[in-house]
């Protein structure tokens, strides 16, 4: 009876995630998120005097606003990435309620953080959507919303045009058929110097005979099947770029009202949304490629695993890029121009702030961790085939 009395109680991380959850969703259903946003775009506007502007300060507030979960997700990512591994182990959906329900009680922090991060992005990023959503660019906005300390605008509000520089190509020239043809050439030889020497490198691995024989003919249709659909991709981008190549160019302003929907703009930003989870999927793969390499398993296994994974990557990216495209077409532009910024920023984050945490606080190797994540692999890379 006492086990089971204990066993109800929650642990210090749950109430405490509790208490704080309760308080986000407070603050995002009484409209105090909704102020706090609109007083920081309207505290942006006191300082630039421009309203493109400080919709893209907005975005940099907010990737300020979440460094603490960035830093956790880097720090903590492989139990991040665990027990979201583990929790989808349970195909069934009640066990997994089960499942998480049973690592709350317990006082998972993973589970805690990952509860209050998603919390928090999916309010912060609604309450940025109905901002923009919210004709103030034309109706004065009601001036009760914004904080004392901000500066109430004076209608009409200046400079609603976006400007982002981008370069343009102003005069091609044809290099002629006979370019094309020697650059087809140049592939061919290189698409088969390649192949040489990938065959060169398993014969001296030996992985024809780890892997067995039926194992080796799939794998290698399976690459060739690879090496003619890159080929047929880089034949016709060479013949367009040969047939049409670059000799002068500018640098051009594209631009936009931030207070109306702006389809040119809605692509940018579904391409830059495809682009940014095809740049961190593409880098996950590599990743399990090397960890697939370091346990031995087979090189033509591990190009047909991460062809495959990269082949989900492209759908899934591709489907969420459509989704943001059809969506954004019914807002105004002021809300992509935001998440634009924070895709920017997401694209350099491995370069700039990223590196920075890491820089300042190493990541821990646990060896369970990296048990699991071999696991992981294992699964994906050894699972049958047909």
């Amino acid at each position: 009876m006492e086990e089971k009395k204990e066993n109800r109680r929650l642990p210090l991380s749950s109430i405490i995630a509790i208490v704080c959850l309760i308080v986000l969703f407070y603050w995002f259903f009484s409209g105090e998120m909704y102020g706090f946003y609109a007083s920081m775009v309207f505290l942006f506007y006191s300082w630039t005097h421009s309203m493109w502007i400080s919709v893209v300060l907005l975005g940099v507030f907010q990737t300020l606003l979440l460094i603490p979960f960035r830093i956790i997700r880097l720090l903590d990512f492989r139990n991040i990435r665990d027990f979201q591994t583990e929790t989808v182990e349970h195909e069934d959906t009640g066990r997994q309620e089960s499942f998480l329900r049973r690592q709350f009680r317990r006082g998972n922090w993973t589970l805690t953080l990952y509860l209050l991060d998603f919390s928090v992005q999916l309010t912060t990023y609604i309450t940025i959507g109905k901002l923009f959503l919210t004709d103030f660019y034309t109706k004065a906005l009601n001036p009760n919303i914004l904080y004392s300390f901000v500066n109430y605008p004076n209608y009409p509000l200046r400079d609603r045009f976006f400007k982002i520089p981008y370069p343009a190509v102003t005069k091609t020239i044809d290099l002629g058929i006979e370019t094309v043809v020697y650059v087809w050439l140049m592939i061919i030889i290189a698409q088969l110097i390649i192949s040489m020497i990938r065959s060169m490198i398993m014969r001296k691995n030996k992985v024809e005979k780890d892997s067995g024989q039926p194992e080796t003919h799939k794998a290698g249709r399976a690459s060739g099947r690879h090496m003619v659909v890159y080929g047929v991709i880089l034949f016709i981008f060479s013949y367009f770029l040969v047939r049409n190549f670059p000799i002068a160019g500018e640098l051009r302003i594209f631009t936009g009202d931030v207070a109306r929907p702006n389809r040119t703009f809605n692509t940018v930003t579904a391409l830059a949304t495809f682009f940014t989870l095809m740049w961190f999927g593409v880098n996950d793969i590599l990743k399990k490629g090397k960890i697939a390499k370091s346990m031995g398993i087979p090189q033509r296994r591990i190009d047909r695993t991460q062809m495959s994974l990269f082949k989900g990557k492209i759908t899934n990216a591709t489907f969420i890029g459509m989704g943001a495209y059809f969506i954004t077409n019914q807002i105004p532009c002021a809300f992509e121009l935001s998440i634009f910024t924070l895709e920017v920023i997401s694209l350099f984050s491995p370069f700039t702030l990223d590196k920075l945490i890491l820089n300042k606080i190493p990541q821990k190797e646990y060896p369970d961790t990296q048990e699991k994540e071999k696991h992981e692999v294992e699964k994906q890379f050894l699972a049958p085939t047909e």
